[in-house]
């Protein structure tokens, strides 16, 4: 008959511990600095051309005195859209039939 000796196994795992401390508190350290804490605000200087554009923003546009121009008007389609009747016929019937 053998007679089989074990080591006693240690219940708790050091390393294993440490990882999983190490684990959660970089997660709670993550929520943290992205839910609680508010980053610093910089002054920038706006650049040279942006002053420039100010004028541009108090412009204010009406639809309907663009729409009721003379020259507006006179303008010509020459692109016409799905629903315009043409007497050109586009691309074929079937596209997928072989040439023959």
């Amino acid at each position: 008959m053998a007679i089989i000796i074990e080591e006693e196994k240690r219940k708790s795992n050091i390393i294993g511990m440490i990882g999983w401390l190490a684990f959660f508190s970089a997660i709670i350290a993550a929520i943290y600095y992205l839910f609680f804490v508010s980053p610093d605000l910089t002054i920038m200087a706006p650049p040279a051309g942006l002053a420039s554009t100010t004028p541009i923003s108090a412009i204010t546009l009406h639809p309907e005195d663009i729409a009721n121009n003379q020259t507006f008007q006179s303008l010509k389609q020459y692109v016409f859209t799905s629903g315009a009747q043409t007497s050109a016929v586009a691309g074929r019937a079937n596209p997928f039939l072989l040439p023959q």
